[in-house]
């Protein structure tokens, strides 16, 4: 009878001998999506057997939706999604009953971790962060802000800067962020939290970094530390897949991961995108993802964010 060692050897040789979906559990255009075809090409040469990977945006409920789709996708390494905070932790925190928790995935690969800047439109007349919130006090509900999701990492942050400021400005929300650059540039909304990489895709002005320290190559943004703010926020992401992925597969996936991000391609892209790699091995990036779980629930239970 042949040896399990040697069925997970013939699975790891034939895989994969179809195209791989990754799903984006948001639009194209945010920070997610970015990530993602970032990765793609060089993921798939990584992997090898002339692999395919084809992203699939999944947008809806904060990412919701997307990130259900993958924990109840088969687990045999044919789906896999590009996560992000809101939707792998923040989430599930919002509900009693979640249709899926961080615990069921598998992780593969944390690639980004990077600050939320406060940001508007080129030609916006709030020059400063201070230009912003002084009108946002004077003039409650006057300022749209757009967020891509209800109760995400995006949303938040804006909460805790509006709050800190005793501001009032009115949430307007979108699938994704992709979906609110075209309202941000007409001024159906002003301003939003994001990353690095939205403002750099879209051509935005960041006006704070919600940080200790500058953010690459915004280097003049001014940081909430300097500022004085309270307020902190960032993005992070990376590769899970359903839970229960033959372990073969999983390491194989996770070694393509590691070679694909260090790559100079890959580099050279997240750099161009000032998205610099925060790599976390799938071992790493699981207690990362746990942890910022059990971090979320304080804070959603504080600004009672719960899903009626």
């Amino acid at each position: 009878m042949p040896s399990i060692g040697l069925f997970a050897q013939q699975s790891a040789g034939k895989y994969p001998d179809r195209a791989i979906q990754m799903i984006v559990p948001f639009g194209p255009g945010g920070t997610t999506d970015i990530m993602a075809r970032l990765l793609q090409d060089e993921l798939a040469k990584a992997v090898g057997n002339n692999a395919s990977i084809v992203i699939v945006n999944t947008a809806g409920a904060g990412g919701l939706i997307g990130m259900q789709n993958t924990a109840r996708a088969k687990p045999d390494g044919y789906t896999i999604a590009m996560t992000t905070t809101g939707p792998q932790t923040l989430q599930p925190a919002r509900r009693e009953s979640p249709t899926y928790t961080p615990d069921q995935f598998d992780y593969i690969c944390g690639t980004y971790d990077v600050p939320v800047m406060a940001m508007v439109a080129q030609d916006s007349p709030y020059k400063t962060y201070q230009d912003l919130m002084k009108f946002a006090k004077a003039n409650p509900g006057k300022l749209n802000y757009g967020i891509s999701g209800i109760g995400g990492v995006l949303h938040l942050s804006m909460i805790e800067l509006t709050q800190e400021n005793n501001a009032q400005a009115v949430a307007v929300p979108f699938k994704s962020t992709g979906e609110m650059i075209i309202p941000l540039k007409t001024q159906q909304i002003q301003f939003f939290n994001e990353t690095p990489t939205v403002a750099t895709q879209h051509q935005l002005r960041p006006l704070i970094a919600l940080s200790d320290t500058p953010v690459l190559g915004f280097e003049t943004v001014p940081t909430a530390k300097s500022l004085g703010v309270k307020a902190r926020g960032s993005v992070w992401g990376g590769l899970v897949a359903p839970k229960g992925l033959p372990a073969d597969i999983r390491a194989k996936l996770e070694t393509a991961c590691q070679a694909a991000t260090s790559t100079t391609i890959y580099k050279a892209r997240a750099q161009a995108a000032y998205t610099p790699l925060a790599y976390r091995t799938g071992d790493q990036f699981r207690s990362f993802a746990l942890a910022e779980h059990e971090k979320f629930k304080q804070v959603v239970k504080q600004h009672n964010l719960y899903e009626k």
